[in-house]
């Protein structure tokens, strides 16, 4: 199957402006409700410095994307081991906020919008992965 190096490109930097989103999401509807967090059990100095740690691994990695999206012309075994690991990174940072949402969930209805932003989040980082994953493996080989 022959995919042009435009189609590749563009999936890598829809990528990354997906990621910039989940960040913006994160740092502006998710970590100012954790801060204010009422419920007995919720520990915010522990998940407040968790959520900076997904926000700065979306913005770093969409960086990395945005930087690959624009520099390369084919696929190496470099740029393929880049790519590969990036979507594990990604889908393993994603899994971490599905956890979050199912911790926020139980923190009452004052979480509830906490909870669905953290969902949206993470479903859009694992079709980001996935995105990632698909254009490692059909990116042109060198010629």
């Amino acid at each position: 199957m022959r995919i042009s190096l435009k189609f590749c490109r563009n999936s890598l930097f829809v990528s990354a402006a997906l990621l910039i989103v989940v960040a913006f999401v994160v740092a502006l509807g998710v970590i100012p409700p954790v801060k204010a967090d009422t419920f007995p059990l919720a520990t915010p100095e522990k998940a407040v410095p968790a959520f900076w740690v997904n926000v700065i691994f979306n913005l770093t990695a969409a960086t990395a994307l945005g930087i690959m999206g624009y520099r390369t012309i084919a696929r190496s075994r470099f740029s393929t081991s880049i790519l590969v690991l990036l979507s594990i990174l990604i889908f393993i940072f994603s899994y971490a906020l599905i956890d979050a949402a199912l911790a926020c969930r139980s923190h009452g209805l004052a979480m509830h919008h906490a909870s669905l932003f953290l969902i949206f989040c993470a479903m859009t980082g694992f079709i980001v992965a996935l995105l990632v994953m698909a254009t490692a493996t059909f990116f042109p080989k060198r010629s």
